[in-house]
Protein backbone atom coordinates (compact mmCIF):
# COMPACT_ATOMS: atom_id res chain seq x y z
CA UNK A 1 0.00 0.00 0.00
CA UNK A 2 2.93 2.35 0.58
CA UNK A 3 3.48 2.76 -3.15
CA UNK A 4 -0.06 4.11 -3.52
CA UNK A 5 0.55 6.81 -0.93
CA UNK A 6 3.97 7.57 -2.42
CA UNK A 7 2.40 7.93 -5.86
CA UNK A 8 -0.42 10.15 -4.62
CA UNK A 9 1.99 12.30 -2.62
CA UNK A 10 4.26 12.66 -5.64
CA UNK A 11 1.40 13.72 -7.92
CA UNK A 12 -0.12 16.06 -5.33
CA UNK A 13 3.31 17.54 -4.68
CA UNK A 14 3.37 18.78 -8.26
CA UNK A 15 0.48 21.11 -7.42
CA UNK A 16 -2.94 21.44 -9.12
CA UNK A 17 -1.33 22.95 -12.22
CA UNK A 18 0.23 19.55 -13.03
CA UNK A 19 -1.82 17.18 -10.88
CA UNK A 20 -5.23 17.97 -12.37
CA UNK A 21 -4.10 17.64 -16.01
CA UNK A 22 -2.58 14.23 -15.16
CA UNK A 23 -5.79 13.09 -13.44
CA UNK A 24 -7.98 14.47 -16.22
CA UNK A 25 -5.83 12.85 -18.93
CA UNK A 26 -5.88 9.42 -17.24
CA UNK A 27 -9.65 9.58 -16.74
CA UNK A 28 -10.09 10.76 -20.32
CA UNK A 29 -8.16 7.74 -21.61
CA UNK A 30 -10.27 5.41 -19.45
CA UNK A 31 -13.52 6.97 -20.65
CA UNK A 32 -12.30 7.15 -24.26
CA UNK A 33 -12.53 10.92 -24.70
CA UNK A 34 -11.34 12.09 -28.11
CA UNK A 35 -7.59 12.58 -27.88
CA UNK A 36 -7.64 16.10 -29.35
CA UNK A 37 -10.31 17.26 -26.91
CA UNK A 38 -8.55 15.49 -24.06
CA UNK A 39 -5.11 17.03 -24.62
CA UNK A 40 -6.52 20.52 -25.08
CA UNK A 41 -8.78 20.19 -22.02
CA UNK A 42 -5.97 18.82 -19.84
CA UNK A 43 -3.54 21.61 -20.73
CA UNK A 44 -6.18 24.35 -20.47
CA UNK A 45 -7.29 23.08 -17.05
CA UNK A 46 -3.66 23.17 -15.91
CA UNK A 47 -3.25 26.74 -17.13
CA UNK A 48 -6.50 27.73 -15.41
CA UNK A 49 -5.44 26.21 -12.10
CA UNK A 50 -2.06 27.90 -12.45
CA UNK A 51 -3.77 31.24 -13.03
CA UNK A 52 -6.08 30.92 -10.02
CA UNK A 53 -3.24 29.78 -7.74
CA UNK A 54 -0.86 32.47 -8.97
CA UNK A 55 -3.38 35.21 -8.20
CA UNK A 56 -4.46 33.83 -4.81
CA UNK A 57 -0.90 33.00 -3.69
CA UNK A 58 0.28 36.41 -4.80
CA UNK A 59 -2.55 37.98 -2.80
CA UNK A 60 -1.52 36.00 0.29
CA UNK A 61 2.11 37.06 -0.14
CA UNK A 62 1.13 40.71 -0.46
CA UNK A 63 -1.50 40.81 2.28
CA UNK A 64 -0.26 38.05 4.64
CA UNK A 65 2.44 40.17 6.31
CA UNK A 66 -0.16 42.86 7.02
CA UNK A 67 -2.41 40.25 8.63
CA UNK A 68 0.47 39.23 10.92
CA UNK A 69 1.09 42.87 11.75
CA UNK A 70 -2.61 43.30 12.47
CA UNK A 71 -2.35 40.53 15.07
CA UNK A 72 0.71 42.15 16.64
CA UNK A 73 -0.73 45.68 16.40
CA UNK A 74 -3.90 44.72 18.26
CA UNK A 75 -2.21 42.35 20.73
CA UNK A 76 -4.21 39.23 19.81
CA UNK A 77 -2.92 36.09 21.54
CA UNK A 78 -4.18 32.51 21.90
CA UNK A 79 -2.67 29.27 23.25
CA UNK A 80 -3.00 26.93 20.24
CA UNK A 81 -0.57 27.27 17.34
CA UNK A 82 -2.05 27.24 13.82
CA UNK A 83 0.34 25.27 11.58
CA UNK A 84 -1.64 25.67 8.33
CA UNK A 85 -3.53 23.28 6.09
CA UNK A 86 -0.42 21.79 4.35
CA UNK A 87 0.74 20.39 7.69
CA UNK A 88 -2.71 18.91 8.34
CA UNK A 89 -2.85 17.39 4.85
CA UNK A 90 0.68 15.99 5.07
CA UNK A 91 -0.06 14.36 8.42
CA UNK A 92 -3.28 12.96 7.00
CA UNK A 93 -1.57 11.31 4.03
CA UNK A 94 0.98 9.83 6.47
CA UNK A 95 -1.83 8.06 8.33
CA UNK A 96 -1.18 4.28 8.04
CA UNK A 97 -4.66 3.48 6.66
CA UNK A 98 -4.62 6.27 4.06
CA UNK A 99 -4.17 4.00 1.02
CA UNK A 100 -6.95 1.68 2.16
CA UNK A 101 -9.29 4.67 2.58
CA UNK A 102 -8.53 5.78 -0.98
CA UNK A 103 -9.58 2.39 -2.38
CA UNK A 104 -12.65 2.18 -0.14
CA UNK A 105 -13.88 5.65 -1.12
CA UNK A 106 -13.21 4.97 -4.79
CA UNK A 107 -15.13 1.69 -4.59
CA UNK A 108 -17.92 3.42 -2.67
CA UNK A 109 -18.22 6.11 -5.33
CA UNK A 110 -18.45 3.49 -8.09
CA UNK A 111 -21.03 1.50 -6.11
CA UNK A 112 -23.16 4.60 -5.50
CA UNK A 113 -23.00 5.50 -9.19
CA UNK A 114 -24.05 1.97 -10.24
CA UNK A 115 -26.90 1.91 -7.71
CA UNK A 116 -27.94 5.44 -8.74
CA UNK A 117 -27.54 6.77 -5.22
CA UNK A 118 -25.22 9.57 -6.41
CA UNK A 119 -24.57 11.48 -9.60
CA UNK A 120 -21.17 12.70 -8.42
CA UNK A 121 -18.09 11.27 -10.12
CA UNK A 122 -15.31 12.23 -7.69
CA UNK A 123 -12.17 12.76 -9.78
CA UNK A 124 -10.23 14.97 -7.37
CA UNK A 125 -8.19 12.27 -5.67
CA UNK A 126 -6.18 14.81 -3.67
CA UNK A 127 -9.39 15.80 -1.84
CA UNK A 128 -9.74 12.23 -0.60
CA UNK A 129 -7.44 13.47 2.18
CA UNK A 130 -10.51 15.01 3.84
CA UNK A 131 -12.18 11.60 4.18
CA UNK A 132 -8.89 10.15 5.41
CA UNK A 133 -8.73 12.88 8.05
CA UNK A 134 -12.07 11.75 9.49
CA UNK A 135 -10.83 8.16 9.63
CA UNK A 136 -7.62 9.28 11.31
CA UNK A 137 -9.54 11.17 14.00
CA UNK A 138 -11.62 8.09 14.77
CA UNK A 139 -8.58 5.79 14.74
CA UNK A 140 -6.67 7.92 17.26
CA UNK A 141 -9.79 7.91 19.43
CA UNK A 142 -10.60 4.18 19.23
CA UNK A 143 -7.48 2.50 17.80
CA UNK A 144 -9.96 0.51 15.68
CA UNK A 145 -9.14 0.17 11.98
CA UNK A 146 -12.70 -0.93 11.20
CA UNK A 147 -14.20 2.10 12.96
CA UNK A 148 -11.78 4.42 11.15
CA UNK A 149 -12.54 2.98 7.71
CA UNK A 150 -16.30 3.07 8.31
CA UNK A 151 -16.03 6.70 9.47
CA UNK A 152 -14.15 7.66 6.29
CA UNK A 153 -16.75 5.91 4.11
CA UNK A 154 -19.64 7.62 5.90
CA UNK A 155 -17.98 11.02 5.48
CA UNK A 156 -17.48 10.35 1.76
CA UNK A 157 -21.05 9.13 1.24
CA UNK A 158 -22.49 12.20 2.98
CA UNK A 159 -20.21 14.47 0.95
CA UNK A 160 -21.34 12.84 -2.32
CA UNK A 161 -25.00 13.32 -1.40
CA UNK A 162 -24.43 16.94 -0.38
CA UNK A 163 -22.59 17.47 -3.66
CA UNK A 164 -25.64 16.14 -5.51
CA UNK A 165 -27.89 18.50 -3.57
CA UNK A 166 -25.73 21.57 -4.17
CA UNK A 167 -24.82 20.79 -7.80
CA UNK A 168 -27.69 22.83 -9.33
CA UNK A 169 -26.72 25.82 -7.18
CA UNK A 170 -23.03 25.42 -8.00
CA UNK A 171 -23.79 25.27 -11.71
CA UNK A 172 -26.23 28.19 -11.67
CA UNK A 173 -24.46 30.56 -9.29
CA UNK A 174 -20.79 29.77 -9.93
CA UNK A 175 -21.38 29.11 -13.64
CA UNK A 176 -19.72 25.69 -13.47
CA UNK A 177 -21.78 23.53 -15.80
CA UNK A 178 -21.60 19.81 -15.07
CA UNK A 179 -19.54 20.34 -11.92
CA UNK A 180 -20.12 19.51 -8.25
CA UNK A 181 -18.09 19.96 -5.08
CA UNK A 182 -17.83 16.87 -2.82
CA UNK A 183 -14.89 18.38 -0.92
CA UNK A 184 -15.83 17.46 2.66
CA UNK A 185 -14.48 20.56 4.39
CA UNK A 186 -16.58 22.82 2.17
CA UNK A 187 -19.80 21.08 1.17
CA UNK A 188 -20.45 20.07 4.79
CA UNK A 189 -21.26 23.70 5.53
CA UNK A 190 -23.81 24.01 2.72
CA UNK A 191 -26.82 22.97 4.89
CA UNK A 192 -25.71 25.47 7.56
CA UNK A 193 -25.42 28.24 4.97
CA UNK A 194 -28.86 27.32 3.57
CA UNK A 195 -30.46 27.42 7.04
CA UNK A 196 -28.82 30.72 7.95
CA UNK A 197 -29.97 32.32 4.71
CA UNK A 198 -33.53 31.19 5.50
CA UNK A 199 -33.13 32.80 8.94
CA UNK A 200 -31.96 36.13 7.50
CA UNK A 201 -34.98 36.06 5.15
CA UNK A 202 -37.44 36.27 8.04
CA UNK A 203 -35.66 38.81 10.26
CA UNK A 204 -37.12 42.31 9.72
CA UNK A 205 -34.56 44.81 8.47
CA UNK A 206 -31.96 42.24 7.53
CA UNK A 207 -34.28 40.70 4.94
CA UNK A 208 -34.52 44.07 3.16
CA UNK A 209 -30.80 44.63 2.70
CA UNK A 210 -29.64 43.69 -0.80
CA UNK A 211 -25.85 43.51 -0.83
CA UNK A 212 -25.39 41.94 -4.24
CA UNK A 213 -22.51 43.55 -6.22
CA UNK A 214 -24.76 44.35 -9.17
CA UNK A 215 -27.23 46.13 -6.89
CA UNK A 216 -24.44 48.06 -5.18
CA UNK A 217 -22.97 48.94 -8.55
CA UNK A 218 -26.35 50.09 -9.85
CA UNK A 219 -26.86 52.31 -6.81
CA UNK A 220 -23.32 53.64 -6.37
CA UNK A 221 -21.90 53.32 -9.89
CA UNK A 222 -18.25 52.30 -10.23
CA UNK A 223 -17.92 52.27 -6.42
CA UNK A 224 -19.79 48.96 -6.43
CA UNK A 225 -17.44 47.32 -8.91
CA UNK A 226 -15.02 44.62 -7.65
CA UNK A 227 -12.16 46.83 -8.86
CA UNK A 228 -13.03 49.63 -6.42
CA UNK A 229 -14.46 47.46 -3.62
CA UNK A 230 -11.25 45.45 -3.51
CA UNK A 231 -9.15 48.58 -3.27
CA UNK A 232 -11.19 49.97 -0.36
CA UNK A 233 -11.20 46.62 1.51
CA UNK A 234 -7.43 46.34 1.08
CA UNK A 235 -6.90 49.91 2.31
CA UNK A 236 -8.89 49.08 5.46
CA UNK A 237 -6.82 45.92 6.11
CA UNK A 238 -3.56 47.86 5.67
CA UNK A 239 -4.77 50.64 7.97
CA UNK A 240 -5.86 48.15 10.68
CA UNK A 241 -2.37 46.63 10.48
CA UNK A 242 -0.83 50.04 11.16
CA UNK A 243 1.11 49.97 7.87
CA UNK A 244 2.66 53.08 6.32
CA UNK A 245 0.95 54.83 3.40
CA UNK A 246 2.99 53.04 0.75
CA UNK A 247 2.23 49.56 2.09
CA UNK A 248 -1.44 50.45 2.57
CA UNK A 249 -1.65 51.36 -1.12
CA UNK A 250 0.11 48.11 -2.09
CA UNK A 251 -2.36 46.04 -0.04
CA UNK A 252 -5.23 48.02 -1.58
CA UNK A 253 -4.07 47.43 -5.15
CA UNK A 254 -3.26 43.77 -4.43
CA UNK A 255 -6.79 43.18 -3.13
CA UNK A 256 -8.30 45.02 -6.08
CA UNK A 257 -6.24 42.96 -8.53
CA UNK A 258 -7.26 39.72 -6.81
CA UNK A 259 -10.97 40.51 -7.09
CA UNK A 260 -10.64 41.36 -10.79
CA UNK A 261 -8.19 38.69 -11.97
CA UNK A 262 -9.38 35.57 -10.11
CA UNK A 263 -12.73 35.25 -11.96
CA UNK A 264 -10.91 35.76 -15.27
CA UNK A 265 -8.52 32.91 -14.45
CA UNK A 266 -11.55 30.76 -13.65
CA UNK A 267 -12.94 31.42 -17.12
CA UNK A 268 -9.78 29.91 -18.62
CA UNK A 269 -10.07 26.84 -16.41
CA UNK A 270 -13.69 26.31 -17.40
CA UNK A 271 -12.78 26.48 -21.10
CA UNK A 272 -10.86 23.26 -20.52
CA UNK A 273 -13.10 21.62 -17.95
CA UNK A 274 -16.49 21.93 -19.66
CA UNK A 275 -15.63 19.96 -22.86
CA UNK A 276 -14.04 17.21 -20.74
CA UNK A 277 -16.97 17.07 -18.32
CA UNK A 278 -19.47 16.95 -21.18
CA UNK A 279 -17.60 14.05 -22.81
CA UNK A 280 -17.54 12.05 -19.56
CA UNK A 281 -21.22 12.76 -18.90
CA UNK A 282 -22.25 11.67 -22.40
CA UNK A 283 -20.50 8.32 -21.97
CA UNK A 284 -21.89 7.73 -18.47
CA UNK A 285 -25.40 8.73 -19.51
CA UNK A 286 -25.29 6.11 -22.26
CA UNK A 287 -24.34 3.40 -19.79
CA UNK A 288 -26.57 4.72 -16.99
CA UNK A 289 -29.54 6.43 -18.69
CA UNK A 290 -31.65 8.77 -16.60
CA UNK A 291 -28.78 10.03 -14.43
CA UNK A 292 -27.44 13.58 -14.47
CA UNK A 293 -23.79 13.00 -13.71
CA UNK A 294 -21.50 15.75 -12.45
CA UNK A 295 -17.72 15.81 -12.19
CA UNK A 296 -16.66 16.24 -8.55
CA UNK A 297 -13.67 18.56 -8.14
CA UNK A 298 -11.97 20.71 -5.51
CA UNK A 299 -14.28 23.32 -3.96
CA UNK A 300 -11.37 25.78 -4.05
CA UNK A 301 -12.79 26.84 -7.41
CA UNK A 302 -15.73 28.47 -5.61
CA UNK A 303 -13.47 31.30 -4.46
CA UNK A 304 -13.25 32.63 -8.02
CA UNK A 305 -16.48 34.58 -7.58
CA UNK A 306 -16.63 38.31 -6.93
CA UNK A 307 -19.06 38.05 -3.99
CA UNK A 308 -17.15 35.15 -2.39
CA UNK A 309 -13.86 37.03 -2.76
CA UNK A 310 -15.33 40.26 -1.33
CA UNK A 311 -16.95 38.44 1.59
CA UNK A 312 -13.84 36.40 2.25
CA UNK A 313 -11.46 39.36 2.30
CA UNK A 314 -13.77 41.31 4.63
CA UNK A 315 -13.80 38.25 6.89
CA UNK A 316 -10.01 38.38 7.40
CA UNK A 317 -10.05 41.13 10.07
CA UNK A 318 -13.41 39.89 11.40
CA UNK A 319 -11.95 36.39 11.91
CA UNK A 320 -9.04 37.83 13.89
CA UNK A 321 -11.46 39.75 16.10
CA UNK A 322 -13.55 36.62 16.61
CA UNK A 323 -10.49 34.58 17.57
CA UNK A 324 -9.69 37.16 20.26
CA UNK A 325 -13.16 37.54 21.79
CA UNK A 326 -14.95 34.24 21.11
CA UNK A 327 -15.54 32.36 24.40
CA UNK A 328 -14.05 28.87 24.30
CA UNK A 329 -11.72 29.54 21.37
CA UNK A 330 -7.96 29.08 21.82
CA UNK A 331 -6.89 29.01 18.15
CA UNK A 332 -5.38 31.99 16.35
CA UNK A 333 -5.94 31.29 12.63
CA UNK A 334 -2.98 32.98 10.96
CA UNK A 335 -1.48 30.52 8.46
CA UNK A 336 -4.52 30.03 6.23
CA UNK A 337 -6.76 32.92 7.18
CA UNK A 338 -6.89 34.48 3.71
CA UNK A 339 -7.63 31.13 2.05
CA UNK A 340 -10.13 29.92 4.63
CA UNK A 341 -12.07 33.18 4.81
CA UNK A 342 -12.83 33.00 1.08
CA UNK A 343 -13.36 29.23 1.27
CA UNK A 344 -15.97 29.53 4.02
CA UNK A 345 -17.74 32.39 2.25
CA UNK A 346 -18.60 30.42 -0.88
CA UNK A 347 -21.81 28.67 0.18
CA UNK A 348 -23.16 31.62 2.21
CA UNK A 349 -22.96 33.95 -0.78
CA UNK A 350 -24.23 31.25 -3.15
CA UNK A 351 -27.40 30.59 -1.13
CA UNK A 352 -27.95 34.35 -0.75
CA UNK A 353 -27.56 34.78 -4.53
CA UNK A 354 -24.47 36.92 -4.12
CA UNK A 355 -25.73 39.07 -1.25
CA UNK A 356 -22.43 39.98 0.41
CA UNK A 357 -24.18 41.36 3.52
CA UNK A 358 -25.97 38.07 4.21
CA UNK A 359 -22.83 36.19 3.20
CA UNK A 360 -20.82 37.98 5.88
CA UNK A 361 -23.47 37.30 8.54
CA UNK A 362 -23.55 33.59 7.70
CA UNK A 363 -19.77 33.32 7.44
CA UNK A 364 -19.35 34.93 10.87
CA UNK A 365 -21.58 32.23 12.38
CA UNK A 366 -19.78 29.46 10.48
CA UNK A 367 -16.36 30.83 11.44
CA UNK A 368 -17.31 30.70 15.12
CA UNK A 369 -18.05 26.99 14.78
CA UNK A 370 -14.84 26.46 12.78
CA UNK A 371 -12.79 28.04 15.56
CA UNK A 372 -14.54 25.96 18.23
CA UNK A 373 -14.02 22.74 16.25
CA UNK A 374 -10.38 23.61 15.58
CA UNK A 375 -9.90 24.19 19.30
CA UNK A 376 -11.70 20.97 20.29
CA UNK A 377 -9.60 18.90 17.88
CA UNK A 378 -6.26 20.34 19.03
CA UNK A 379 -5.22 17.42 21.29
CA UNK A 380 -5.97 14.71 18.71
CA UNK A 381 -4.74 16.92 15.84
CA UNK A 382 -1.43 17.22 17.70
CA UNK A 383 -1.15 13.42 17.96
CA UNK A 384 -1.83 13.06 14.25
CA UNK A 385 0.73 15.73 13.32
CA UNK A 386 3.48 14.28 15.53
CA UNK A 387 2.86 10.80 14.10
CA UNK A 388 3.18 12.35 10.65
CA UNK A 389 6.61 13.77 11.48
CA UNK A 390 5.72 17.25 12.77
CA UNK A 391 7.97 18.61 15.55
CA UNK A 392 6.48 20.86 18.19
CA UNK A 393 8.28 24.13 18.83
CA UNK A 394 9.58 24.79 22.33
CA UNK A 395 6.80 25.79 24.69
CA UNK A 396 4.03 24.66 22.32
CA UNK A 397 1.68 22.08 23.83
CA UNK A 398 -1.02 21.84 21.18
CA UNK A 399 -1.29 22.62 17.49
CA UNK A 400 -4.33 22.76 15.24
CA UNK A 401 -5.50 24.44 12.06
CA UNK A 402 -8.46 26.47 10.93
CA UNK A 403 -8.64 23.92 8.13
CA UNK A 404 -9.24 21.13 10.67
CA UNK A 405 -12.13 23.15 12.04
CA UNK A 406 -13.82 23.19 8.64
CA UNK A 407 -14.39 19.42 8.75
CA UNK A 408 -17.84 19.63 10.32
CA UNK A 409 -19.11 16.25 9.07
CA UNK A 410 -15.94 14.51 10.22
CA UNK A 411 -16.16 16.26 13.59
CA UNK A 412 -19.78 15.16 14.08
CA UNK A 413 -18.83 11.56 13.22
CA UNK A 414 -15.88 11.81 15.64
CA UNK A 415 -18.12 13.09 18.47
CA UNK A 416 -20.71 10.36 17.86
CA UNK A 417 -17.99 7.71 18.07
CA UNK A 418 -16.64 9.36 21.21
CA UNK A 419 -20.14 9.24 22.76
CA UNK A 420 -20.54 5.56 21.91
CA UNK A 421 -17.12 4.84 23.39
CA UNK A 422 -18.12 6.55 26.65
CA UNK A 423 -21.43 4.65 26.85
CA UNK A 424 -20.12 1.21 25.89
Amino acid sequence: MNWVIAGLNWISGLGPMVMMPIVIFILGIIFKVKIGTLIKSSLTIGVGFAGVNIVINWFVQQVGPSVHLMVKHWGIQTSIMDVGWPARAAATWAFPLAAIVVFIVLALNILMIITKTTNTVMVDFWSYNHYIFTGALVWYLTKSAVAALVASAIDAAISFKLADWTAPLAQKYFGLEGISFPTANSVGWAPVAWALNKLWSIIPGINKIDGRPEKIQKKFGFVGEPLFMGFIIGIIIGALAGEDIGKILIVGMSTSATMVLTPKMMQILMQGLIPFANSIKELLNKKFPGNKFTIGIDAALTVANSSAIACGIIMVPITLILSAILPGNHLLPISDIAYQAMWLSAWPVAFSKGNVFRGILSTIVITCFVLWIGTALAPIHTQLAIAGGFHLANGVKYISTEDAGTHIVGFIIYKIVELFKMIF
